[in-house]
């Protein structure tokens, strides 16, 4: 009875997490070009857009891949963690894949009333939010419908593709895991850092000024990055000595 599976099985799935989210991220960022495209044009910005946007797309991707990959794939390796590690790249993925999901859904509507994408301090300014969404629904009530039903098909669709049912059922073949684990976590590191030295600066919010328009400016990102960045950032703030 076969009980190892090839290392592949187990990057199938991360290449289908990370193929998905670039593949959304890519077309909110073209359908918000379109929308706001004589600012885009204005600026000349339509190349560094979208360059500038894959960098924040990928590190996104490296951020809420990071644990799945690295722990993920060790524990994957053995017969007793194998459950632990189902859960954990099952966990990471649904919920980044979610989150993704519902940012860019409430995106256009900061963006026309506030100029910018969200992020955790604009979202939590929000003072009654069901009275928004009541208000944005019978505003946009067919693009936001479009845009849920949308969402939910992406959602299922990649939960469908996952297999969960048959998702490590059987332990992961130790070196090809643990190499897999640890090339992964370093591309990881390498796509939130956005370069190949790690001992550079990492990619920051500041990376995104293409043009002199802060709207232009604050698209080239994408909204999950801005709204993670803007909540660990004053933990890190707290850390530095003053």
């Amino acid at each position: 009875m076969k009980s190892i599976i090839p290392a592949r099985n187990l990057l199938r799935h991360f290449l289908l997490f990370a193929l998905t989210a670039l593949f959304l991220l890519t077309v909110m960022r073209a359908a918000y070009g379109l929308w706001q495209f004589p600012k885009v044009m204005e600026a000349n910005a339509v190349l560094p857009l979208f360059v500038q946007g894959l960098r924040f797309d990928l590190a996104l991707i490296g951020i809420i891949s990071l644990v799945p990959v690295v722990f993920g794939s060790l524990f994957s390796v053995s017969k007793y963690t194998r459950s632990f590690a189902k859960f954990l790249v099952l966990f990471f993925f649904t919920l980044g894949l979610l989150l993704i999901l519902v940012l860019e859904l409430i995106t256009p509507w900061f963006i026309q009333n506030v100029g910018m994408r969200p992020d955790i301090n604009l979202i939590a300014d929000v003072s009654n939010p069901m009275a928004e969404i009541s208000a944005a629904f019978s505003e946009y009530t067919v693009p936001l419908i479009i845009g849920i039903v949308v969402s939910v098909l992406i959602f299922i669709a990649f939960c469908l593709r996952m297999e969960l049912n048959r998702f490590l059922r059987f332990r992961v073949f130790a070196p090809t895991g643990i190499m897999l684990g640890l090339v992964g976590g370093l591309l990881c590191l390498m796509a939130i850092w956005s370069t190949f030295d790690l001992s550079q600066k990492a990619l920051s919010p500041g990376d995104s000024l293409i043009s002199r328009d802060v709207m232009v400016n604050d698209l080239a990102m994408n909204t999950t990055y801005k709204t993670i960045y803007s909540l660990v950032l004053p933990i890190f703030n707290k850390s530095e000595p003053e």
